[in-house]
Order: C-alpha cells, then structure tokens, then sequence
C-alpha cells in the first residue's frame, strides 16, 4: 500500500473499528454480560503487538487462554500448598513456577507463552473470588468473545482496505 491508500485504510479501519466496539459494548449492556474485560483485554493486546495480523490473533488467543490456565493452576497449587507451607511460600513456589514457564520457557514457544499470558495472569488475579467462583464462565467468555470479537476485527480489514484504494483511486482521476 501506498502513503495516501495507508492513511486512508486506518481511518476507514478506525471507523470501523469504533463502530464494531460500540456495538459490542451495547451488546454486552444489553445481556448483562459479566468480565466482558476478558474479550477486550485480548483486543487491545492484538493490536499491540507486532507482525501479521493472523500471527497476533493466534498469539492473542493462544497466550491468553495459556494466562487464564497458568492461573487456575498457580490458585489451585497456592490453596493446596499453603497449609503445608506456610502463606510465604505456599504463594511464592507457584507463582515462581508460573512465572518459569511464562518467562524462561517464552523463547521456545511464543506463540502460547507470552504477554499476553502474562497479561491474562495479573488481570485474573485482582478477583480470585470470581475467578473460581465463576470459572467455566470466564473461559467461555474469553475464547467465545474474544475469538468473536477480534475474529471480526481481522474481518474488518479487509473492506477498509478496499475502500480506501477505491477512495484514493477516485481521487486521482
């Protein structure tokens, strides 16, 4: 793409972009939709990482289902550890663990252990109530939604690139 189709296609692109939220949003007013954080969190994080946008869906999806697992996991390994432990360590052995493999284990698979897993790890942890309280919830409305909403996203691109060449191509007739 050019200069003038590029500034075209992220306004147009944009445009959609704000209409598609506001839509989503309005939707998830309307149903009452609970941690609907789970499927916007996952959109601005696709959007802030770089490479094809494919690449960054799949990244997306993936390191933010492995966050949300590595979670329940360090909960579980928290809950079953600190009686025998202690509350120090009965926190600090799962989360080292957690973050192993988040961190140290990035290099060998990055597409599922990432930032966005990372992300998904913090973020889960402010209400740990709700998180097990509801739990297949949150699931299902991470990989529906998100897989739902960013899924459009990527669609999007598509006529905002269309339309912005034929916009631009008009101009220069």
């Amino acid at each position: 793409m050019n200069e003038a189709v590029t500034k075209r296609f992220l306004l147009y692109f944009r445009l959609m972009l704000l209409v598609w939220i506001l839509i989503a949003n309005a939707i998830i007013h309307v149903t009452g939709l609970e941690y609907s954080w789970l499927i916007f969190l996952s959109n601005i994080m696709m959007f802030t990482l770089e490479g094809d946008v494919k690449d960054r869906f799949v990244t997306v999806e993936l390191g933010g289902l492995v966050g949300l697992i590595l979670t329940v996991i360090a909960l579980l390994s928290i809950t079953a550890l600190t009686p025998v432990l202690g509350g120090f360590f009965g926190f600090l052995i799962p989360l080292a663990v957690v973050l192993f493999i988040l961190i140290i284990l990035h290099p060998y698979a990055p597409k599922v252990l990432n930032n966005v897993g990372f992300a998904y790890l913090t973020v889960a942890c402010i209400d740990t109530t709700a998180l097990a309280t509801h739990l297949p919830q949150f699931f299902i409305t991470f990989i529906v939604g998100s897989i739902l909403f960013n899924g459009v996203c990527v669609l999007l691109m598509k006529p905002a690139k269309a339309l912005a060449v034929k916009s631009v191509q008009k101009e220069n007739v």
